[in-house]
């Protein structure tokens, strides 16, 4: 036993003797070849050092009764062998391998201990070899990578030619699924021309590792390969027809005889291939464009023509307006082009491969070549005019003639009484007198329309005498309107409320035909005018313009179209031009292509506004005497001379100046005497210089400098005791205004919205002054802060009126608030926009957050350093109470962007009862959805919130709130319209039974 002990011993002494200096030795050549790029040769030694080692302890642990192993690595004809290319290395730790294992092993248990080592150290061997594979065939891989890259960059230019050319000529757009190609093509592309670069570095460097990167090109190969095959689409690029227009709104049809005859009529024209041009004809207000728009709905969803397009042509309109209303319906922008027969060509082109389309041509008071416009011939489109006159149907050369005639006697009664009210019963004396004020409408549908609802409820019998005689008696006319028509226009004008109302009604006039107003913009005008009383309070002005507003509309005196805008049917129009001939005097020349430069005689002492906008004005000199002029609206113009420097200097009512788009370079000096001035609009002048000092401008409501090209702030800010919006930013991307570091932009209290862009500022310190402001935009400009606060024990409540917050392209911003901001700072807010802000980490503390009980929408977006949108709130928080629950009553969308380091959105559960949607995009390490809906009596309705986003990253989500999960529907982009129209349907269901 003890001679067999021994023999063990000196089987482990041989073995250690044998394997210390190859240890050492393959260390110190380890050492040496790290320091070159043979980064697989000195992992080699090592794992061959380390092979043995486990060979020395397993023996001990074993005691394996052999005096010593054979070491393949001791024969170095093997070595040599390898080292020549004779014999691959893997070959070589291979061999090694199989001595190790090979003799006698003691017991079972010693072959299973050997086998999971063996397993292990293979696992090692291949890992091993696989990363001097890739160091190894680094060019070759690079080669690999670049042919493949070719044949992907081929097929993607493939595509987006197909792609162009089926916008162009078809009209089609991409599918989802190619667009997303597209953008994975550009990121591979991006990606490998770093790999280039890097690999350039590596040739100048021999000492930087190759292995790294040869995995990486490796990687793109796989991903372009896999790429160039999604890219086949074999069931095709395209989707739904460009634009989406759908149906347009429209009023019913009026006379189930008249109307439905006439639609039936054009419709059978349009489905006669031997037609082309149809011409529909008929007085103003008898109805053509609303048969039209009920012809194009059921062009849109009948899907027999591949195109409909709908331009509303106009009294002012000119080949060019034609032009770029038919280009731009059908994605084409020429609008950039000077010469009509280049742009003529390019529609032409984009036209003629059309298949089958219809152009409706709405309102046409003259006649155009059709191949000046540049529409093609043949009979593969069709073009539908109307117009007032049969003489411009004839000059179109339409073969097929409508006219839109009158409703019978029958027909227009029933419209009377529809538009006087359903419910309304009058009694038989009135009703007879109703009966002959219908007459007196001559079946016009405009006419009837306005003048049932200025009688409605009207129910003394001697309004409805004096009505009916107003009607006979009316005699005054306007030129270029129907004798017929004006009477009765005339009298739902003379039936408006006040004088103020009729002002309201006839200062549209001014503005070109067909001018959509947004509603706020048109209060503006009206408040500035001072057609709205000066009430001292903001919200009780606006709540006057929107009753007055909203009068006009339901007198049908405006119209409201579906995009939230307001119009004025071209007859009305008419006739308040007319009207304003003569007193109040208004002199309106906008659109009429005025050229070159105007003087004095345009201005006479009578005028009380003048409109010159959407001209080609070049300049305008001298010293006008207009001592009633309050409205001067020169929008659109080049004013590449200038105006004259004493140009105001008798204009001292003036209440408006609108030079807005123009190229003026500096403001005359005699601006800053206009001391009645309560709007000044310079938006959009990029060539602006300079404006003169405003100090005096004591009355002033309204001032835009939004994308001018001035320095500086204007001298006077200060002065401004009525101001109530004020916008500003440069005009050039690379430029900044001085803002004076605004210490010295002393903004009144009296503001109410604020726009700032590509300003040179810190920080706002006039904000924590202004306690009436209800909305801010902020954006590119430098500030740190938005609030800065150096002392906290001074702190006051902050923007405790905001409702609307929009913070953009804000590279150094770190925070709201340098100090703390405490309740009850923005408890009003409801909209928060946070967009490019690169080096914020978060938006607000969770104590600030907690208290906005008024937010309904957050939108945070590119905030490449966020990590957390609320802070605080974590687990040992002394300041938090861990148990703390957010309630936001009123969120009701919430949208997080790529945000590539976001990990929380808040450490506490909020609940949103009110959360319709949600969309998360680009923020991959985001885990955690804090949100819950608690007792939401709108999900007990059945409604469902929207939440968009990547599907692998829904999947993965944790929830605060389980629930919350199976109360969202998860959806992509293209199934989203439909879900939040079925939910806007539910609710409008659930609002009118609650209100039942």
């Amino acid at each position: 036993m003890h001679s067999r002990r021994r023999g063990h011993i000196k089987a482990l002494g041989l073995h250690f003797f044998l394997f210390l200096p190859f240890l050492l030795t393959t260390v110190a050549i380890s050492i040496a070849i790290l320091t070159t790029s043979f980064f697989f040769l000195a992992t080699l030694f090592l794992i061959l050092a380390f092979l043995d080692l486990i060979t020395f302890l397993l023996d001990i642990v074993t005691l394996v009764p052999k005096a010593a192993l054979a070491l393949p690595f001791a024969n170095p004809h093997i070595v040599k062998s390898a080292c020549i290319g004779n014999m691959d290395w893997g070959d070589v730790i291979h061999m090694e391998l199989e001595v190790v294992v090979a003799g006698d092993l003691a017991n079972q248990s010693a072959e299973w201990q050997r086998g999971v080592v063996m397993e292990f150290l293979h696992e090692i061997v291949r890992n091993s070899w696989a990363q001097y594979d890739y160091s190894r065939r680094l060019e070759e891989s690079l080669d690999v990578l670049k042919i493949e890259m070719q044949e992907l960059s081929s097929q993607q230019t493939d595509v987006i030619i197909a792609l162009n050319t089926a916008k162009v000529v078809h009209g089609k757009k991409p599918k989802a699924e190619v667009s997303l190609w597209l953008e994975n093509v550009e990121k591979v592309t991006s990606a490998v021309t770093k790999i280039e670069v890097v690999y350039g570095e590596i040739e100048r460097d021999f000492s930087l590792p190759r292995v790294a990167l040869g995995k990486r090109v490796v990687q793109k190969i796989e991903e372009v390969v896999k790429l160039k095959e999604k890219g086949r689409f074999s069931e095709g690029l395209l989707a739904d027809l460009l634009p989406e227009s759908g149906s347009m709104p429209t009023t019913k049809l009026v006379g189930r005889t008249t109307a439905e005859r006439n639609l039936e009529q054009i419709w059978e024209s349009l489905m006669d291939q031997e037609v082309r041009t149809i011409g529909v004809y008929g007085m103003g207000g008898v109805g053509k464009t609303t048969i039209m728009t009920h012809i194009f709905n059921k062009i849109q969803s009948s899907r027999i023509f591949g195109l409909a397009i709908w331009v509303t042509v106009s009294n002012d309109s000119n080949i060019e307006r034609l032009q770029n209303g038919i280009a731009r319906e059908i994605g084409l922008d020429i609008s950039y082009e000077d010469d009509e027969m280049r742009r003529s060509k390019k529609l032409f082109e984009a036209l003629k491969h059309r298949e089958k389309f219809v152009i409706i041509l709405d309102d046409m008071w003259k006649s155009f070549p059709l191949e000046k416009v540049g529409i093609p011939e043949g009979n593969t489109f069709k073009i539908v005019l109307t117009t007032r006159s049969k003489n411009v149907c004839q000059g179109m050369k339409c073969q097929k003639k409508f006219e839109v005639e009158v409703l019978s006697r029958e027909e227009a009664w029933e419209l009377f009484k529809e538009r006087l009210g359903a419910d309304v019963v009058l009694s038989s004396e009135v009703e007879q007198i109703a009966k002959l004020v219908t007459e007196e409408c001559g079946g016009l549908p405009l006419g009837i329309i306005t003048v049932a609802s200025a009688m409605r409820e009207k129910d003394d019998v001697r309004e409805w005498r004096n009505a009916l005689e107003e009607l006979k008696c009316s005699t005054m006319e306007i030129e270029g309107m129907d004798d017929q028509v004006f009477p009765i226009l005339k009298f739902s004008y003379d039936r408006l409320k006040s004088d103020r109302i009729r002002s309201c009604f006839l200062y549209y006039a001014l503005f070109p035909e067909d001018y959509a107003f947004r509603d706020e913009e048109l209060l503006k005008y009206w408040i500035a005018e001072g057609l709205i009383d000066d009430m001292g309070d903001w919200e009780k002005e606006q709540d006057k313009g929107h009753t007055v507003l909203i009068g006009l509309i339901d007198v049908c005196m405006l119209v409201r179209r579906s995009e939230g805008r307001v119009v004025m049917h071209d007859l009305i129009r008419d006739l308040a031009i007319g009207i304003t001939r003569k007193r109040p005097l208004f002199v309106v020349k906008a659109g009429m292509r005025i050229r070159g430069s105007i003087g004095v005689e345009e201005f006479t002492e009578e005028v009380e506004k003048l409109s010159l906008m959407r001209n080609q004005i070049e300049m305008i000199s001298g010293e006008p005497n207009c001592p009633k002029l309050s409205t001067l609206l020169l929008q659109e113009n080049p004013l590449s001379g200038n105006i004259s420097h004493e140009f105001f200097n008798c204009m001292n009512s003036l209440r408006i100046l609108d030079l807005s788009m123009t190229y003026i370079e500096y403001l005359p000096e005699s601006v800053s005497n206009l001391e009645n001035l309560c709007m000044l609009l310079l938006n959009n002048c990029w060539m602006l210089r300079e404006v003169p000092s405003l100090a005096k401008l004591k009355r002033l409501r309204f001032l835009d400098l939004y994308k001018t090209g001035i320095k500086e702030v204007p001298d006077g800010m200060e002065c401004l005791v009525n101001l109530k919006e004020f916008y500003v930013s440069s005009a050039k991307e690379t430029e900044r205004i001085n803002a004076g570091g605004c210490n010295s932009l002393m903004l009144t209290d009296s503001i109410i919205k604020l726009k700032m862009g590509r300003c040179d500022l810190s920080s706002l310190h006039c904000l924590s002054r202004l306690q009436h402001l209800q909305s801010c935009d902020i954006l590119e400009c430098s500030m740190k802060w938005l609030l800065p606060i150096g002392d906290n024990s001074t702190i006051i409540p902050s923007l405790p009126s905001i409702q609307s917050l929009d913070l953009m392209d804000l590279p150094n911003l770190r925070g709201l608030c340098e100090g703390v901001l405490l309740p009850p700072s923005f408890a009003c807010l409801r909209n928060l926009v946070v967009w490019g802000c690169q080096v914020l980490e978060n938006v607000m503390s969770l104590e600030l957050f907690q208290h906005l009980q008024c937010l309904e929408y957050i939108d945070i977006e590119e905030c490449s350093e966020m990590e957390e949108v609320i802070k605080g709130g974590e687990e040992g928080d002394n300041n938090n109470n861990n148990n703390t629950i957010i309630l936001l009553p009123n969120l009701k969308r919430l949208e997080l962007t790529k945000l590539a380091k976001l990990k929380s959105i808040c450490k506490r559960v909020i609940i949103c009862p009110s959360l319709k949607d949600i969309m998360i995009r680009g923020c991959h390490q985001l885990k955690k959805i804090p949100l819950s809906f608690g007792n939401s009596t709108s999900v007990m309705r059945g409604m469902r919130g929207i939440i968009r986003g990547r599907k692998e990253w829904w999947d993965a989500l944790e929830w605060d709130d389980p629930n919350t999960k199976t109360l969202l529907t998860f959806g992509n982009e293209e199934t989203i319209h439909g879900l939040k129209r079925k939910a806007e349907q539910v609710e409008e269901v659930a609002s009118t039974s609650q209100h039942r």
